[in-house]
């Protein structure tokens, strides 16, 4: 009897790694898809800006 709950008892230990093993996974995925977006968006706007400027000196 004593192994079967030593048996369950780490079983159960390594169904809860899992979960949390898969809760970071998932934040993380979803912070690095964020900062990607944001990286791209400021990408944009520099270089709209850089453009901008540029067009503005040769124009001078």
């Amino acid at each position: 009897m004593r192994r079967a709950q030593a048996a369950i008892e780490y079983l159960m230990m390594l169904a809860v790694a899992l979960m949390i093993v898969a809760i970071v996974i998932r934040y993380v995925r979803q912070a690095a898809e964020e900062a990607g977006r944001t990286i791209n968006e400021s990408s944009k706007t520099i270089s709209e800006y850089l453009q901008k400027e540029l067009s503005e000196v040769n124009n001078s």
